[in-house]
């Protein structure tokens, strides 16, 4: 499978839902989503007595602040190691393409990731992203800005409620404390994937396909909830057909395994907790757990004008109420095309009212929930 590089949710330099991107899929026939697409039926499946997904009833709670002090730094390369008295801050960073108002020595350490490992442990307990340019770290006294993004939690990198960020200047010579802001966590860890098909070759071959999974874990127990259609000359589904499953999950060696419909997976969990193949290919995308998903799945057999579509709407339970709409579309002719819109969004009864944020600003937009499905111009969603 051919890795996709991630916009975030923009899934995207950084969107307000995902740490990165969800969307998987390859330039032909993709397994992975053929498998998820035969799975898929009106109805649902239990084998732990787990009849709902784990989300509609996950809980949160806030994780207390941190302090970290006696901080000492060093930097190699494009790697920065913060030493404090309870643990070790890493900060690596990403390379950009330099501009006119940075060197390219400076561009390889001007914002990346960072990771706080407490002593002892091996697995990081906070992670996320930063902005700064670490290279100044011992010439001059540099101010870096960190975003808590995710939190170990039941041995499980799991996605905050709502990203925090702060601050730490590092000086020149002497240590220096920082703190790390309490953060609210889910109850559940969830993960999402999305995969768009088209492989058209003749009236005689062809498979489309398309599909939305979301799976939530929480002690020991897993469920999952794909929304998807096909059309191919084996097996046809309707658009927005779904399906329910329930079952259970381990963790071991850095490795999840779960089994779902009698079927096992196992995949390798990576420095960002999403979950990957043995290609290092991300399967599904670490996601936060708190909010509202809804999910539209069609596909088209129309010759070469064959199309696959994944649509989602995505309302954060976070203090601005911020969200997402995402439209993946993919044709025989052209790559994955994936747009995006950042929006906040305000609920009233059944009504729901979307205003374009950032760069979207000038949208808006009404949509209705009536029990599990979500209506916007003219489409149903079905929620995750």
């Amino acid at each position: 499978m051919k890795k996709v590089s991630r916009k975030i949710f923009g899934l995207l330099a950084a969107s307000v839902l995902f740490a990165g991107a969800f969307v998987s899929c390859s330039n032909g026939s993709d397994s992975s989503s053929a498998l998820a697409l035969a799975m898929i039926s009106t109805g649902s499946n239990s084998s732990n007595g787990t009849t709902a997904p784990l989300s509609d009833s996950a809980t949160v709670s806030e994780a207390a602040a941190v302090t970290t002090s006696g901080i000492s730094a060093s930097v190699t390369g494009s790697v920065a190691t913060l030493s404090a008295s309870n643990g070790t801050y890493v900060l690596t960073g990403t390379a950009v393409q330099p501009n006119i108002a940075i060197s390219a020595s400076q561009a390889q350490s001007i914002g990346g990731t960072w990771k706080f490992i407490e002593t002892g442990k091996t697995i990081a307990k906070y992670s996320g992203s930063y902005t700064g340019n670490i290279s100044t770290i011992g010439t001059s006294n540099t101010t870096l800005t960190l975003k808590v993004e995710r939190i170990l939690k039941n041995g499980l990198l799991t996605a905050v409620v709502e990203v925090k960020t702060f601050d730490m200047t590092v000086p020149t010579s002497e240590t220096f404390d920082a703190t790390i802001p309490a953060v609210k966590v889910s109850s559940v860890t969830t993960y999402v994937s999305a995969k768009v098909n088209v492989r058209y070759d003749s009236a005689e071959a062809y498979n489309i396909g398309s599909t939305f999974e979301r799976i939530d874990l929480s002690d020991g127990k897993i469920t999952s909830f794909i929304v998807g259609s096909q059309k191919s000359n084996t097996i046809n589904r309707d658009d927005n057909s779904h399906q329910f499953s329930s079952g259970t999950y381990g963790i071991a060696d850095g490795k999840l395994t779960f089994t779902l419909n009698n079927e096992t997976k196992t995949y390798n969990i990576n420095g960002n907790g999403d979950l990957t193949d043995n290609t290092g290919d991300i399967q599904f995308n670490l996601a936060n757990a708190s909010g509202k998903l809804y999910a539209n799945a069609v596909t088209k057999l129309d010759g070469d004008s064959s199309y696959a579509q994944v649509r989602v709407v995505w309302l954060k339970d976070d203090s601005g109420k911020t969200g997402q709409l995402m439209d993946i579309n993919r044709t025989k002719t052209t790559s994955k095309i994936i747009n995006t819109k950042d929006v906040t969004y305000e609920i009233s009864g059944n009504t729901v009212t979307l205003t374009g944020a950032g760069a979207n600003t000038g949208y808006s937009n009404t949509a209705t929930i009536s029990g599990n499905k979500l209506t916007l111009d003219g489409d149903v969603y079905l929620k995750m």
